[in-house]
């Protein structure tokens, strides 16, 4: 059901922004190289070559997650344009504004207008049965009619 994708994708995007937040936060662009020391063993030196190696695994683990979430969220944007090719500006920027931007409903603006809760989740209702109805793959091939 594409309600359920939707209700991932607002989970989706909260988690983006916390692994971009560790990823800036643990220097995104570096990464270490696992280095090999050789002569005395030192626990010092020891325990930094391992925290390195923990560090760069950490960052990939990330980043790898960081490319699934860009994934999963473009497709539902790819599902939103369509919304809005198919549909209606109206609707697509409801879908946009509550899971994309994670926005309450007293936040949600259409053309500068805020929009009830109830007539919300009523548009929201449409767009969903109407995403549904056509299914995702001739959504995102650029099919729109019933």
């Amino acid at each position: 059901m594409i309600r359920d994708r939707f209700i991932q994708t607002r989970s989706a995007v909260t988690e983006l922004i916390i692994i971009k937040a560790q990823l800036e936060e643990m220097g995104d662009d570096w990464k270490p190289e696992t280095v090999k020391g050789g002569g005395i063993s030192n626990p010092t030196e020891s325990r930094a070559i391992y925290e390195l190696d923990v560090l760069a695994d950490m960052l990939e683990q990330l980043k790898t997650r960081e490319r699934e979430l860009i994934g999963f969220i473009g497709t539902t944007l790819a599902i939103i344009d369509g919304v809005r090719r198919g549909l209606g500006n109206e609707y697509a920027e409801i879908l946009d504004q509550r899971y994309i931007g994670g926005l309450k409903w007293a936040d949600v603006r259409i053309d500068g207008e805020p929009i009830s809760p109830r007539t919300g989740r009523y548009k929201l209702g449409i767009a969903f049965d109407w995403i549904d109805s056509l299914g995702l793959a001739a959504i995102l091939k650029g099919d729109y009619e019933l």
